[in-house]
């Protein structure tokens, strides 16, 4: 956390040990540890990631209203516990407990040490949920006792590690805080005051020890803003560092290229073309995103960049998540490139030692001009002559290490990373904060609505009917399923069992493809439809991201309720590449309104980032802050999907800060870069 307190002096009161603190010796000290807890700093840093508010209290004669609620009774302990022993040498303890409305029993399973606590007359606080089974008990509540003066209040609740307590961490807290007694805040009071904001201390208090709800959120807010900026000026810094001068200008870029494309680019192609080529023209070197939806047409920009350094004599390489991707990228460009006389090569594991030997001879020599791979790319053995341009597809499949490992093969060459997952451009900040943004949000001309439709299990004959009429049309057919196998604890129709049903109907023109089966086996079955020997491929989600069958128009989502929205936009937009009408069929027969309202919603658009939003306000930031996130620091406290004001805030204080003192220079600024560049050095992240 590395708050700044009396200008870092050694000895100060935040770099006390948590040996320190009253209960904790070398056993306990291991188990924070655990937590990356070793300093009172650390400590105070460890933010509660809920509160229980037992403040509400009800009469014992009201729990049967509140089944399947926690609820907070306040009762005093009737006569002393019984304990008795039962199967497997386990133990219950019951108490008899009353308030002034009437009595009810508290039941605790192997807990020996309740039964000297709960003694005859004492007063405590009862939290947990009333018991369904037996009118008026609770079992195994959180119990504190209360004391003359004392009522129950709101609990913050820590994130936890096997042999650690809620009672342990909160008392370390507080002797923690008590500890702390310099505390000097990183942030100026005129930047607090500009964005009122809660002074450190009084939001560290408030957040460890509320009184009510309002002083939680009053704490967070200044927490919560804090990690964003820091967050924020880092990336800011790193790319400020990054932005070395351009070792690889391109000059003025023909039309070759354009002219062997089939079609005429959309406005947002040509917009973003231009971006492009301005960056590998100027000053420093490119780190730019290209973010489109599905079909939006980014591998054409991606040929124009790449042209761009191969006609100005550099190499290039292209880095694909999948070897199928991986194969179809560099079937696509080998007949452009080679047209224009640029050698290209492949670089993928399954490949024979003898073929990957040549590869690097190759490639070191500069004969391969444009090399298209997946993470084989990244391998020490891999070394090139004069690598000028990056290119990482599905940004969000590698995460920023591997992209920078990519990028280090060259002397700080220009990189461009695609992703097909819209994000909302404040939300991509976090995600890409380093890099400059283009977007392509028009499809490419031909290109027909994707009609989407909602349906049973009981149209299944009629389907049927449908894929067979698509097939005779020239169309192809997607079917994917969420299981592989049958499972029993479910009634999911599996890829396998769908399978054996179509071919009885089908025959060879069914195949099956999923992530069980062996990748040459995989690789076999894509190239038997991407050829249009087969007409029906049923899949897992093995086929979401990048593979390209015009022809296909037909996806067809099973048990379509068992995946997010974005996953669905994902599989619905490997149909629709061609100029057929083409069609999405999800087939669920979930009952739920959530879930109906969510299916119907994604029926009503085909717009990515409408979509990609209704998914993050459903299902939180999950999908997109897994890999995306890999190689940034971890947020403690913010989380970008529900603190979009905070973000929007904070990003206008970071580029205002930076655009006054971009190095974070000045002295009143010090205590803020002395946090960013503790957040961003760590040994987690790839800043250090």
């Amino acid at each position: 956390m590395n708050w700044v307190d009396d200008a870092g002096k050694e000895g100060s009161s935040l770099s006390i040990p948590v040996t320190a603190l009253p209960g904790v010796g070398k056993t306990r000290a291991a188990l924070l540890d655990k937590l990356k807890i070793r300093s009172v700093e650390d400590l105070l840093g460890l933010y509660p990631h809920r509160y229980e508010d037992r403040s509400v209290i009800i009469p014992i004669n009201e729990m049967t209203m509140h089944m399947g609620e926690n609820v907070s009774i306040v009762a005093a302990v009737m006569e002393p516990p019984k304990m008795r022993r039962i199967y497997g040498g386990r133990t219950v303890t019951t108490a008899l407990v009353g308030d002034k409305s009437g009595m009810m029993t508290v039941t605790f399973f192997n807990n020996p040490y309740v039964k000297d606590k709960l003694q005859e007359g004492k007063i405590f606080n009862f939290y947990g949920k009333p018991d369904p089974k037996m009118l008026l008990n609770m079992i195994s509540p959180q119990v504190e006792e209360l004391k003359p003066g004392m009522e129950p209040g709101i609990y913050p609740i820590y994130p936890l590690t096997a042999g650690l307590n809620q009672p342990q961490l909160r008392r370390w807290v507080k002797a923690a805080f008590e500890k702390a007694e310099e505390m000097r805040d990183p942030l100026p009071e005129k930047l607090r005051e500009k964005y009122q904001l809660a002074g450190l201390r009084e939001a560290l208090e408030a957040v460890h020890f509320p009184k009510t709800t309002r002083d939680v959120v009053f704490g967070r807010r200044r927490l919560i803003f804090e990690e964003l900026l820091y967050f924020q000026l880092g990336l800011g810094l790193y790319s400020g560092r990054e932005k070395d001068r351009n070792h690889f200008p391109v000059g003025a870029q023909g039309q070759d290229f354009l002219r062997l494309q089939p079609f005429k680019p959309t406005e947002s192609q040509v917009r973003a073309v231009a971006e492009i080529l301005a960056d590998m023209q100027g000053d420093f070197a490119m780190n730019r995103l290209l973010q489109g939806d599905v079909g939006s047409g980014k591998t054409y920009v991606a040929g124009e960049a790449a042209f761009a350094a191969l006609s100005a004599g550099y190499q290039v390489a292209i880095m694909a998540p999948t070897e199928i991707l991986a194969r179809q990228h560099a079937e696509y460009f080998r007949p452009l490139f080679e047209k224009l006389g640029y050698s290209t090569g492949l670089l993928v594991g399954s490949m024979t030692q003898k073929e990957k030997k040549e590869a690097y001879a190759a490639l070191e020599c500069g004969e391969i001009r444009l090399v298209v791979g997946t993470h084989a790319l990244l391998q020490e053995k891999v070394q090139f002559k004069e690598l000028a341009l990056v290119i990482a597809d599905e940004q969000h499949r590698f995460g920023v290490r591997q992209r920078a490992m990519l990028a280090a093969k060259g002397k700080k060459p220009h990189v461009l990373v695609m992703s097909a997952t819209p994000i909302p451009r404040t939300m991509a900040l976090m995600v890409w904060g380093d890099l400059d943004l283009s977007v392509l949000n028009t499809l490419p001309a031909g290109r027909k609505e994707i009609k989407t439709y909602l349906v049973g299990n009981d149209y299944q004959p009629r389907l049927e009917s449908f894929m067979q009429r698509q097939i005779e049309e020239g169309g192809q057919v997607y079917i994917v399923c969420p299981l592989v196998e049958e499972n029993e604890e479910t009634d999911l129709k599996s890829a396998e069992a769908l399978f054996k049903e179509l071919q009885e109907k089908f025959g060879s023109a069914a195949d099956m493809i999923h992530g069980k089966m062996k990748p040459a086996m995989k690789d076999a079955a894509m190239a038997r439809f991407v050829a249009g020997e087969t007409k029906i491929l049923i899949s897992t989600t093995v086929i979401e991201v990048g593979i390209n069958v015009p022809a296909a128009t037909l996806m067809v989502l099973m048990n379509a309720e068992r995946f997010g929205l974005s996953q669905l936009h994902q599989l619905r937009g490997r149909v629709g590449r061609g100029d057929k009408q083409s069609y999405c069929v999800l087939v669920s027969d979930h009952k739920g309104e959530k879930t109906r309202e969510r299916l119907e919603f994604f029926c009503s658009t085909t717009d990515g980032f409408a979509i990609s939003e209704k998914d993050l306000e459903l299902r939180g930031p999950g999908d997109f802050f897994g890999n995306m996130q890999h190689g940034l620091p971890k947020m403690q406290i913010a989380d970008v999907a529900t603190d979009m004001e905070l973000l929007t805030l904070s990003n206008r204080c970071a580029k205002r800060l930076l655009q006054f003192d971009p190095a974070l220079e000045a002295d009143y600024n010090q205590g803020i870069l002395q946090k960013v560049q503790a957040l961003f050095e760590s040994e987690d992240t790839i800043f250090n």
